[in-house]
């Protein structure tokens, strides 16, 4: 997540390649490493420009053994490139439990829009749950990034009993006891946005890893395959933030002629991230072409830029707030890239998993994963900023409109005996 002191995080207007398309979006692929041809997009996006500068989008298998074959094509795509191997769930035989459900949701950092959003519709969702008899209890918890105090909290819902957990954690690692700990108490482990390598947990996540990639082909391609760009990243460690570098510099590997000038930590903050763009700027006086940020930071970013004199830049934005959508609509319309991991859309799925998994419905894979949406052209950004937004609005963007992001009518097949649950508020 990112913020203004609180914008969004763990990632616009909408030339929308939903989750088909996001195979291809930039020149993507379609099977066995094969670069398909650029993929048109809707609402006012092409593909990539005739003569283009950066090699395609290639697809990429994310390896394990789990079987993605069983997936409708719109939800395999997601898959292009995941930064983690794909395994089958350990929760495929967990037997089912009665409900209503003690949920325990345990938070690793707050103070970002994104974050905030998911909390304020878990909370909804919880209400209209417990009124519907599946939910009794929702438990929440903060640990300001500290892992060990998370730990702490979590091994407490363990002792309290409740049925499942749902997390962000701060670490892919540091968590593997405590899951292994959940899974052995029968409780279903759930992490939202923030994959771990314990085989013990059900990881619910955006293509981070694709993202990077997308938004840094799609910046590499504004600038005509050649230029500097800086790099403002999330939160230095969290696997949200770790995927979404990686996935820049694989972007920008295929443009020949661009370099990443550096990277700054953003911490998902608006005011940390105007202070590191700074700080940066004053440093380094060298030219630079465009600035990529992780996600809510755009103003900010656009912020230093003014205040050194340096003038606007095309600007990367892995999931933006509501101001930045409508500062991007107002300044530079024509001159970003942008995509969308929206908080309200990933925390139903979370909780839809985790209830999915404690009626014994079968999930099939370790990670259930959306695709990464492809976001261009100001005709997409008029479609996306509502009229009540303003470029100091802090809250996070809902899903533009026509985006695809784990739609309730798909999520059944992530598991292999579905039953529909009670509509979300």
């Amino acid at each position: 997540m990112s913020g203004t002191t609180s914008r969004r995080p763990l990632v616009a207007g909408i030339a929308a390649v939903t989750a088909t398309l996001a195979l291809a979006a930039c020149g993507g692929s379609t099977a066995g490493g094969q670069a398909a041809k650029p993929a048109a997009a809707a609402s006012g996006q092409s593909g990539a420009p005739a003569g283009s500068t950066c090699q395609p989008i290639a697809f990429k298998s994310p390896g394990g053994n789990a079987d993605l074959s069983s997936l409708p094509d719109q939800i395999k795509a997601g898959y292009n490139g995941y930064f983690a191997p794909v395994n089958t769930s350990l929760y495929a035989t967990f037997k089912a439990k009665p409900g209503p459900y003690k949920i325990g949701y345990s938070d690793s950092f707050s103070a970002n829009s994104w974050r905030g959003d998911v909390l304020k519709r878990l909370m909804d969702v919880g209400v209209a749950y417990k009124t519907a008899g599946l939910i009794s209890d929702v438990r929440t918890t903060n640990s300001n990034l500290d892992n060990n105090l998370q730990i702490q909290q979590i091994t407490s819902m363990i002792n309290q009993g409740v049925s499942a957990i749902i997390a962000i954690p701060n670490s892919p690692t540091a968590f593997n006891g405590v899951i292994k700990q959940a899974y052995d108490a029968g409780i279903p482990f759930i992490t939202l946005a923030s994959h771990v390598t314990s085989p013990y947990a059900i990881n619910v996540d955006g293509n981070y890893h694709l993202t990077g990639v997308q938004v840094a082909h799609g910046i590499g391609e504004l600038l005509g395959g050649k230029g500097n760009v800086l790099v403002v990243d999330g939160i230095n460690g969290a696997p949200a933030s770790a995927a979404l570098h990686d996935g820049y510099v694989e972007g920008f590997a295929g443009c020949a002629g661009v370099k990443v000038a550096g990277p700054v930590e953003g911490q998902w903050s608006e005011a940390t991230a105007k202070t590191v763009t700074l700080q940066y700027l004053a440093t380094h006086p060298t030219k630079l072409d465009a600035i990529v940020n992780s996600g809510g930071m755009t103003n900010a970013v656009i912020q230093a830029l003014e205040q050194t004199g340096r003038g606007l830049l095309p600007i990367g934005d892995a999931n933006p707030d509501k101001g930045s959508v409508v500062s991007l609509r107002d300044k530079l319309a024509d001159k970003y890239v942008a995509s969308t991991i929206p908080p309200v859309e990933s925390i139903d799925a979370a909780l839809y998993v985790a209830i999915a998994t404690l009626q014994g419905q079968q999930p099939k894979l370790d990670a259930v994963v959306a695709g990464a949406p492809l976001i261009t052209g100001s005709a997409a950004l008029q479609k996306w900023a509502a009229s009540d937004w303003t470029a100091s609005s802090s809250e996070q963007a809902p899903a533009p409109p026509d985006v695809s992001f784990f739609k309730p009518a798909d999520m059944g097949a992530y598991f292999a005996a579905p039953k529909p649950l009670p509509a979300m508020p």
